[in-house]
């Protein structure tokens, strides 16, 4: 019966929060550091915290896949303890999680098990790790505050509501497809319109290709 849970589990969250956008990151006047990001010749990862939405793009901004996403409850900022999502420029550190088994759960980097739907009250870290290393002054805390984007249990939330302790939640199927695709030295822009940096331009937008949009969701409800 344990078997059949699981599998009938991990059916129903590779459909859950999925979202295809044809479109591209644009940003109307950049300031410099908004200039370099959009330049810099790789793959890049945009997150918008307003939408709660996390943009995988390609060297030309390019959106190829978007996921629905949770930041900080108490949302954004740099200060230690605030378990707020820090905001600007980063890049990936380290890939955590090659490999592993979608639903493994982590405590301190390390894998202590398989995820229990029990267990859906916990700010549970499963799948896959992606720390983020902050390359701005405001930031540069953001790795000594173990800020993440990874794999949770709590998909409900995902899209709508921000509620972790400040990393970037992700469905822990989907993060796979992401984890796969990017490597370290990756770059990732946090923006939050609701809270800009002093420096930011507020008109960054997905400037959509024939504005085609849908979602691909399950009522599946791992945790509240």
């Amino acid at each position: 019966m344990k078997k059949i849970k699981n599998t009938l589990l991990a059916i129903l969250l590779c459909f859950h929060s999925m979202v295809e956008i044809k479109a591209s990151i644009e940003i109307i006047k950049p300031n410099e550091a908004q200039q370099k990001f959009l330049k810099h010749p790789q793959q890049k990862i945009y997150v918008d915290v307003k939408a709660q939405m996390l943009h995988f793009t390609n060297s030309n901004n390019k959106v190829l896949q978007s996921y629905q996403i949770s930041t900080g409850k108490n949302g954004t900022g740099e200060t230690p303890g605030s378990y707020k999502t820090p905001r600007g420029i980063f890049s990936i550190k380290t890939k955590i999680g090659q490999n592993n088994h979608p639903l493994l759960k982590y405590k301190a980097q390390t894998p202590v098990g398989i995820y229990q739907p029990s267990q859906a009250r916990y700010d549970n870290i499963l799948s896959r790790i992606l720390t983020l290393d902050g390359l701005q002054t405001h930031n540069r805390n953001t790795l000594s505050r173990y800020v993440y984007i990874h794999g949770t249990s709590a998909i409900k939330k995902l899209g709508t509501m921000p509620c972790s302790l400040g990393c970037i939640r992700m469905n822990p199927y989907e993060i796979t497809k992401l984890f796969d695709k990017v490597q370290p030295g990756t770059q990732v822009y946090i923006y939050d319109k609701g809270n800009p940096l002093p420096w930011e331009n507020t008109s960054i937008h997905l400037n959509s290709d024939n504005g085609h949009l849908y979602d691909r969701r399950s009522t599946l409800q791992l945790s509240t």
